[in-house]
């Protein structure tokens, strides 16, 4: 299972179907700045002090129950669970030494790494690991990603149900640094998993104490990763400070990061230039002014945008419209013109760069056949009319799009592309959000567009959401195969035997049966001061500190 959103970093990164609409607060003025100094190093004159934009409020930082993306932020860099994904989005040990791994790929046993603290200077214990992950499922005490344990950890989605007890979980503790855990199925991507904010250790005497109170401000919380928090203001912005009690210290170069909230991009661009913040992210008008400087920091993320078309429409039961519609646009011109943002115009429903779950280190895309036809309006136009002589009418279709700029902007774009290479007849209708979901949720749609990002580095992020049961498949798609060869994958522990099937999962969504029409892979960019070296934005997770340095750099490097 992964995340629905509407926009890439502009909402929180991991909301899921649930998604918690959080207000947002805008500093409208370089005013709340003006006490902290100006200078064009990192960290505003201040060589080893970097200073990033958040962008939104910090509302939970319970990793029990938090889903949103800057509270995913926080947590990453004070806190550290087994593994931890490295600059190539690989997991690599943590609070773990190390893990082995049966031959049957059902049984981890992970080893702590000796001399591991919290910020108290109480040592990390597997009993943390496994309380933390018995409260992210426990139905009294769960949040919304209780999923990302539950789905894969034996015991865990009857105990989640309510229906098991805690002693039935698969979770057990030979002693304080050893954590054995079976999995329901194999999971190629399960070290990945314990990297996952919901993954992460709590000490359980410490959150009792706390109660309410916990994670409510820095001083109830309690720290294992590279920083530690030394003053926190969910509505203005969080100060890390090195942990000196940190295993890796050696390795966590910057000594300070002042995380600023600062959601008005033009007010950030102004703060970057004056040497007040090193780290923002640009929306689309501010990527040419920044074209030409090292600066510009673009990529793209583990995430799809896509047409879905409702099946139960006499329109969209026809293949050759479906069809029609996947070709029926040019997917560069709306990446690169229309959004400019850093997203690329869609290869297949996997997006780019995203591992293959097959052997080998290539990815899904370069290991994987083409499935997704390019931009072609004559044979485009000739399946449309093909399919509207078949339904015996010319439809209307009405297209729903989320209420954001980039999202009314993409479906201006596609009413225009289909009027014109179609022939087709697309109403658009902008809706907010979350009515944008109550609405496709209850099958009221002819087709809609929405994005979706990966939760873990595997093509089965995405591909097992069309399977006939799935409760995010609205499509009324369902189709044998498919859903065999998903269920297979589940449980496949030869690595080749496990791509052949994903690869053939996606043909048959995207070339046989035209289910979705991938319109971009979406993009982030990022503006960095060219003296920040290191810092890690994740293509599907939080940003990363850690491996960041900061050098001395002439003033005028990195402006406009």
């Amino acid at each position: 299972m992964s995340s629905i959103v509407s926009t890439t970093r502009s909402v929180p990164r991991y909301a899921t179907m649930a998604l918690v609409i959080l207000s947002l607060v805008v500093l409208g003025s370089c005013g709340a700045f003006r006490d902290q100094g100006a200078g064009q190093q990192g960290g505003g004159g201040s060589p080893n002090v970097l200073r990033f934009n958040l962008q939104f409020e910090i509302p939970d930082l319970n990793s029990t129950t938090t889903t949103d993306g800057a509270s995913f932020d926080v947590l990453n860099n004070v806190m550290e669970g087994l593994y931890r994904l490295d600059e190539d989005q690989q997991p690599q040990p943590a609070m773990a030494e190390g893990v082995e791994v049966s031959e049957d790929k059902l049984t981890y046993t992970f080893t702590l790494r000796d001399g591991i603290r919290w910020s108290n200077g109480d040592p990390v214990t597997s009993h943390d690991f496994r309380y933390a992950w018995l409260r992210a499922m426990d139905p009294e005490t769960a949040g919304q990603y209780s999923f990302i344990i539950s789905d894969y950890i034996r015991g865990d989605a009857e105990f989640s149900a309510g229906e098991g007890s805690a002693e039935d979980v698969a979770i057990k503790i030979p002693d304080d640094k050893t954590l054995r855990v079976t999995l329901t199925n194999p999971t190629p991507f399960f070290l990945g998993l314990t990297a996952f904010p919901t993954y992460l250790p709590q000490k359980q005497s410490f959150v009792e104490r706390q109660g309410e109170r916990y994670s409510q401000s820095e001083d109830a919380l309690l720290y294992n990763g590279p920083y530690t928090l030394t003053e926190l203001d969910p509505t203005s912005g969080a100060t890390f400070v090195k942990n000196e009690d940190y295993w890796d210290k050696e390795n966590v170069d910057v000594e300070r990061v002042e995380g600023k909230i600062v959601k008005d991009v033009a007010t950030a661009v102004n703060l970057y230039e004056a040497g007040e913040l090193d780290a923002t992210e640009l929306s689309s008008e501010y990527v040419n002014e920044y074209e030409d400087s090292p600066a510009l920091d673009p990529m793209v993320m583990f995430s799809t945008s896509y047409l879905e078309m409702n099946q139960s429409n006499p329109a969209f039961r026809n293949e050759n419209i479906r069809k029609a519609i996947q070709i029926g646009f040019d997917r560069e011109i709306l990446a690169d013109k229309v959004l400019n943002d850093g997203s690329v115009g869609a290869e297949g429903y996997v997006p780019p760069l995203m591992d293959s779950g097959g052997p080998g280190d290539r990815t899904f895309r370069e290991a994987t056949p083409e499935v997704l036809e390019g931009f072609d309006p004559e044979r485009a136009r000739d399946l449309y009319r093909r399919g509207v002589e078949e339904i015996g009418e010319e439809p209307t279709l009405t297209l729903l799009v989320a209420d954001d700029s980039s999202e009314r902007d993409v479906g201006m774009f596609l009413q225009s592309q289909f009027e014109e290479n179609l022939g087709a007849d697309v109403e658009v209708k902008v809706l907010p959000f979350d009515r944008l979901l109550e609405q496709t949720a209850a099958g009221d749609y002819d087709f809609y567009h929405l994005r979706w990002v990966a939760d873990y580095n595997d093509p089965m992020s995405f591909l097992d959401l069309w399977t006939t049961n799935s409760s995010f498949n609205y499509t009324g798609f369902s189709n044998e195969e498919y859903d065999r060869l998903i269920a297979s994958a589940k449980v496949e522990t030869d690595p080749a035997r496990r791509l052949q099937q994903l690869a053939r999962a996606e043909e048959i969504l995207i070339r046989d049966e035209a289910v979705v029409a991938p319109t971009f892979h979406p993009g982030l960019t990022e503006l960095i001061r060219p003296s920040v070296e290191g810092l890690v934005f994740h293509p599907y997770g939080p940003v990363e500190f850690k491996y960041e340095t900061i050098r001395d750099e002439p003033a005028s490097q990195g402006q406009r």
